[in-house]
């Protein structure tokens, strides 16, 4: 009995799968099914990418900081550049007109060459700044100058000239103070015997009216050397 039963029920399933409507009514549950799987996934994919993203924002967030302390160690590098580079041009500055005047002491008559060799050794420009820039040879070369110009010799005076007044003011740098100053001399003043020396070719007393050799005073304003002037 119950096998005829169910035959009965399976050909009146049989028959109902055949109509077009059950077909149909199959189908959308079918595809509900579908659709309903595939949101989990995208729903796990999304997920999953919302988790990426949130990482990566976090690495951008992490190379944003590394990139600011990067740009300020950069700006401390480029102060301390640009500072050497300003002291540098400095220095080639210095060293440049340190080579013009070796050049010019080169161009010198060969008995100024000569006495000068006791003040200026060596045979580079190296060794020329290193002599110059002590006090002893800054002396001395004030000394011969003033000996040319009072024996009347003052063809070479200039370079000579150039060359204490860059000593003298190379040495002056090696102190926070000086020790000493260039003596001020005033064009038409009134000439002093304590105060300066009447170069050759001058007049008993009078107006000054020419300096040919600056002089120096200590930081006390005690007079070291007198000025050379023509009066």
């Amino acid at each position: 009995m119950n096998k005829e039963l169910d035959d009965v029920f399976i050909e009146s399933l049989m028959v109902s799968l055949r109509d077009e409507r059950v077909i149909e009514k199959i189908k959308e549950i079918a595809d509900a099914g579908s659709f309903s799987q595939m949101g989990e996934q995208h729903k796990e994919l999304l997920r999953e990418k919302e988790k990426e993203i949130a990482r990566l924002q976090q690495e951008i967030e992490s190379k944003k900081e590394e990139i600011s302390e990067y740009q300020i160690k950069i700006t401390h590098l480029n102060e301390k550049m640009e500072a050497y580079f300003t002291e540098l041009q400095k220095r080639r500055a210095d060293f440049r007109e340190a080579e013009e005047l070796y050049e010019a002491v080169q161009q010198l008559s060969e008995s100024t060459k000569s006495s000068l060799k006791g003040i200026f050794k060596g045979g580079s420009v190296q060794e020329f700044i290193v002599c110059g820039v002590q006090y002893e040879n800054i002396s001395s070369l004030w000394d011969f100058i003033k000996n040319e110009i009072m024996e009347g010799r003052e063809r070479e005076r200039e370079i000579l000239l150039a060359l204490f007044l860059y000593f003298f003011q190379e040495y002056s740098k090696t102190y926070d103070t000086p020790l000493y100053r260039i003596q001020q001399v005033k064009m038409n003043e009134v000439f002093r015997e304590d105060l300066y020396i009447r170069a050759l070719n001058s007049k008993i007393s009078g107006n000054i009216t020419d300096i040919l050799l600056p002089g120096y005073i200590s930081i006390n304003g005690k007079t070291i050397k007198k000025s050379v002037v023509r009066i």
